[in-house]
């Protein structure tokens, strides 16, 4: 007992030191630098902690974010995830050390989930030690964590192997764990969307390549997992569904970038190769030199290699091209698949598989040995401090703007995304932000209004009318808004994009705050309901084999 306890506490220093490499030298800073999302990012981290000290986790609306028109950031991109790190900055700290602590926790869980799939499928501590630090440390990971500030693909990172791990289960093993599948899915859809709909896409395709293998018992996991998925995902898939019925956003309208479609396969060999970083503005996307010299080495030995080794070779090399303008994207430019926005998005996917098969490159070759196993987490590690540090020095050469303790709220505050995807289709926002005040019949309001930020999400205005008219007030329209005029509740509806009243002659007190609707707080109780079954479920099935 004392040697497994010891093993144990090993392997998780271990796991805990790759999870730190990975955001070092970093964290040294006070500062962190803006590239891509991550003013985006730093706007829902902060307003989702302003949500969590009044003990709201479903917020749905931020209701300051956008110049406090209030922006649908929580609807349509889940914040629960971000708990972490709302909690570092209640209890006092600072934004940038926040920031910091909860990406060393996103890298730990990633690191040990990636560990826990291996080690469930090989029982082998070296092999999924190998395979958790290649895909841990790998450099389209490092690219979204420190480079693009991609906050929800980072966090997708870290629930890839839960999800593969339950299909897996269910096609090659006699435990059928369906509900380790759902809750794959269902924290890849509370992490990043984009991704969850291409892990849902290869399931389908992966289900229909190997159709011969699916029975009854795969069916009927799948058809559960699918049921479960659904229920723990309610408080988020019935809500999105609610609004996107009711209204037409931005997002519908989502096309293919021409920096994705322009990503050839030259240019990610050579950026792995040469184990690029640069700051977003010269982005080289590329899944890192280790990776990419095994994926060559597999196809120097394709012969030799075992026929799982070969499957996952394909696999991988399908990952790849897919990534890049090898495959014809440019058919699918008005498809549901154009919501991938840049195709090497799925480069997430290639450096799974790509770090799977050099695991088991490893593994057929007999390089586990102790000595070889730390080499390669050595040449992994040193791969990575150079990346990291080529990174800062590049950031720093071009003077980069940078997010520090003092200015991270103080400048674009107006900012809402790149595509300002979560706005109701036609909205004018840029009219909007110039003039953030009501409009009375689409013409800003001459007197400034009274306005009064009583508390959380409740904003009053006063405005004097000569005759019926139009008052768009500043919140940008979602379902579930409740309008109170005169200490009446009245009627509002949808204007260019705004929240609108018709109100007639004479003074108005006009008091405004996002109520949710009956299937936001419904969905809410069906997941915790349906996570509350699956935690009772377990706990019995651990009863029953324990007699």
């Amino acid at each position: 007992m004392n040697i497994a306890y010891k093993k144990r506490i090993i392997i998780l220093f271990i796991l805990l030191s790759i999870s730190i490499l990975s955001i070092f030298p970093y964290f040294f800073n006070n500062y962190i630098f803006s590239q891509d999302d991550l003013i985006f990012h730093r706007t829902r981290l902060e307003n989702y902690t302003q949500a969590i000290r009044h003990w709201d986790f479903f917020p749905r609306v931020f209701p300051t974010m956008g110049l406090n028109f209030g922006y649908a950031a929580d609807l349509f991109y889940p914040s629960i995830l971000l708990l972490p790190f709302a909690l570092f900055r209640i209890v006092g700290f600072a934004f940038v050390p926040s920031y910091y602590m909860y990406q060393v926790l996103i890298s730990f869980i990633t690191a040990t989930t990636a560990y826990y799939f291996l080690y469930s499928i090989k029982r082998s501590e070296k092999l999924a030690l190998v395979f958790s630090c290649l895909y841990t440390l790998s450099s389209y990971r490092l690219i979204d964590q420190s480079v693009r500030g991609a906050l929800g693909e980072t966090l997708a990172f870290a629930f890839l192997p839960l999800f593969v791990l339950g299909v897996y289960s269910l096609f090659y093993t006699d435990k059928h764990r369906w509900q380790l599948l759902a809750v794959g899915m269902s924290l890849l859809i509370a992490s990043h969307l984009i991704t969850a709909l291409y892990s849902f896409v290869f399931l389908i395709l992966f289900i229909l390549v190997n159709w011969k293998k699916c029975h009854q018992t795969q069916i009927t996991g799948l058809i559960q997992a699918g049921f479960l998925t659904i229920g723990l995902s309610a408080w988020f898939l019935f809500p999105y569904l609610e609004q996107v019925n009711h209204l037409t956003f931005n997002f519908s309208n989502t096309t293919l970038w021409p920096s994705g479609l322009n990503f050839s396969l030259a240019n990610l060999l050579i950026n792995s190769i040469a184990n690029v970083s640069a700051p977003f503005t010269e982005l080289k996307p590329n899944i890192g030199l280790l990776l990419i010299v095994f994926v060559i080495i597999s196809g120097i030995h394709f012969r030799h290699l075992t026929s799982v080794n070969k499957r996952l070779m394909w696999v991988t090399f399908l990952m790849i091209i897919l990534a890049t303008n090898l495959f014809p994207w440019g058919l699918f430019k008005v498809s549901i698949l154009a919501k991938i926005q840049f195709p090497w998005r799925l480069l997430l996917f290639a450096t799974f598989f790509a770090s799977l098969l050099a695991t088991s490159l490893i593994e057929q070759f007999r390089l586990l040995s102790t000595k070889n196993v730390l080499l390669i987490i050595a040449i992994s590690s040193f791969l990575t401090l150079g990346f990291n540090v080529n990174n800062l020095v590049q950031s720093t050469t071009q003077n980069n703007i940078t997010v520090t303790n003092k200015n991270f709220s103080d400048f674009y505050e107006s900012e809402i995304g790149h595509g300002k995807e979560y706005l109701v289709k036609d909205t004018d926002f840029k009219k909007y932000f110039a003039a953030p005040g009501l409009f009375i019949d689409g013409i800003p309001y001459a007197s400034s209004p009274n306005q009064i930020n009583n508390d959380y999400n409740h904003s009053t205005y006063t405005v004097q009318l000569n005759r019926t008219q139009e008052v768009q007030l500043p919140k940008f329209y979602y379902k579930g808004y409740e309008v109170i005029v005169n200490r009446k509740v009245v009627n509002s509806y949808n204007k260019n994009g705004l929240v609108t009243v018709t109100l007639g002659s004479g003074v108005h007190s006009i008091d405004i705050f996002y109520k949710k609707t009956m299937i936001q707080k419904v969905s809410v109780l069906f997941s915790l309901f349906s996570l509350g079954i699956l935690i009772l479920k377990n706990r019995m099935n651990k009863r029953r084999l324990s007699k």
